[in-house]
């Protein structure tokens, strides 16, 4: 086939064929068994990626501290995955989207690609990065033994998408889905004192009320906007991650950003959507010591107050309930403040119950994004 022939279309047996060669020439025969798919339908079908490793055993999961792959078989019973069993356990698979045509050479550098994920797993660990250190070793040493023919990265390079054309109709889906997308995410940059720059992008409005609070106690300087023209901006810059937890993007190297922060609400002068103020305002505690311990409830008013106490201590007579109220010693100021650190453990822990957690294609069990340093 002409290697720019862009009608190639994989199919499982290609895959299987070209597994085996690619395993001996590139892996040294490392790789187990692997089942293939060329999928149509389901996460990224729009687009949204050139193929998946993925682990379809049941039940399986990871623990966090040591990145040990296990099986959960219940009753607090668990077996541990290693080389042996890996396959009959996790039963490993590759897929390759099908709603690409494009030349052989990109659907076999994405096969290559996907092995490399299948490596760092193989012996029953798993990276703490889908794309950290692990996956760039190996990809490295993969490169190298193909004499660069295969260049191994996070994200398919432009001369490989060149190599691959989307068929019309998932066309037009990507492209409705990206525009909802923009419609529906804020943008939050954070000044840090120290020059830095760091930017989230998420739909979450909680973790934008965190991460505001967070990083003005801090003493930084976050901004959030929605403005159309910003997440254009930054879209188009490849930015595109809906964050469901607390990552950050490092931008104070960008040759950009001096165009970015003329769009910025601070920075232009024109009329964008407010930004958040964070109230650093330490909160007004009403404490006594009773019988039981000691009772504290945030001020907000007297008279809830009073309406409070009287709740709480309904044998309390008027004239000794006042003389409680007007004891300035019966009050304290108390920091609203949290450490950055105890906010980034707590949404670490808002995704997982215990210490282990299921296994994704695209999972991270560190606290950086597995992104920051490479775009």
């Amino acid at each position: 086939m002409d290697n720019l022939d862009k009608s190639f279309r994989p199919t499982v047996e290609w895959m299987a064929k070209k597994y085996d060669e690619m395993n001996a020439q590139l892996f040294e025969g490392a790789l187990m068994e692997c089942a293939f798919e060329v999928f149509t339908t389901g996460k990224g079908m729009e687009g949204g990626t050139l193929g998946w490793f993925c682990i379809e055993g049941r039940k399986i999961m990871i623990e966090r501290r040591g990145r040990r792959i296990f099986q959960d078989r219940g009753w607090m019973e668990r077996t541990y995955v290693n080389k042996e069993n890996f396959v009959s356990i996790c039963r490993p698979k590759i897929k390759l989207n099908g709603n690409y045509t494009g030349t052989e050479h990109a659907f076999l550098a994405t096969l290559v690609h996907e092995m490399c994920h299948y490596y760092t797993y193989r012996n029953g660990y798993a990276p703490v990065q889908a794309h950290g250190r692990e996956f760039k070793s190996i990809g490295q040493i993969v490169s190298s033994r193909s004499n660069g023919l295969f260049t191994i990265q996070r994200l398919a390079s432009a001369e490989q998408m060149s190599e691959m054309e989307l068929s019309d109709e998932m066309k037009a889906k990507k492209a409705k889905r990206l525009a909802n997308k923009k419609a529906t995410v804020s943008a939050i940059l954070v000044f840090t004192k120290d020059n830095k720059v760091k930017l989230t992008i998420t739909s979450n409005q909680r973790l934008i009320n965190t991460i505001v609070k967070v990083e003005g106690q801090r003493g930084e300087k976050p901004i959030v906007t929605n403005d159309a023209e910003v997440i254009e901006y930054l879209f188009s810059k490849g930015f595109r991650k809906n964050m469901r937890s607390w990552r950050y993007w490092s931008l104070e190297d960008k040759p950009w950003l001096n165009e970015l922060k003329n769009m910025l609400p601070e920075t232009s002068g024109e009329s964008r959507p407010a930004v958040q103020q964070v109230s650093k305002e330490p909160k007004k505690i009403f404490s006594i010591k009773t019988s039981s311990g000691v009772f504290e409830t945030p001020v907000a008013s007297s008279d809830e107050l009073i309406k409070i106490l009287k709740e709480k201590f309904p044998k309390l007579k008027e004239d000794a309930l006042l003389k409680i109220i007007n004891n300035p010693a019966n009050y304290k100021m108390k920091e609203n403040k949290l450490s950055f650190n105890s906010i980034v453990e707590g949404v670490i822990n808002e995704l997982t119950d215990d210490d282990s957690v299921e296994i994704t294609p695209d999972m991270n069990l560190g606290i950086m994004s597995p992104i920051e340093d490479e775009i």
